[in-house]
């Protein structure tokens, strides 16, 4: 994995190699650093409602679906989270 830069502020770019295959992956952040989209062609989604769990905050909203960030972008995915445990192992 590599990062580059995108030019935008707050905005991060991530590039994962697997084999002979790569893939870039977006994630815009607020000023304080949570996340607020995720983006990878032609996927991507929001992430909102932000919780704290047991010291970790997590999104608890997300909408997610294809052609993300485009007029055709299609949410076909979407979960609200009530609860978050951690196993301990």
């Amino acid at each position: 994995m590599r990062w580059e830069e995108s030019g935008e502020p707050n905005l991060a770019r991530a590039i994962i190699t697997h084999g002979t295959l790569e893939q870039a992956i977006e994630i815009a952040v607020t000023e304080n650093g949570q996340p607020r989209w995720v983006q990878f062609q032609p996927f991507g989604g929001y992430l909102d409602d932000f919780q704290n769990f047991e010291g970790f905050t997590l999104p608890t909203q997300v909408e997610a679906g294809n052609h993300f960030g485009t007029e055709a972008y299609f949410p076909f995915f979407r979960a609200r989270v009530g609860e978050v445990r951690f196993l301990v192992l």
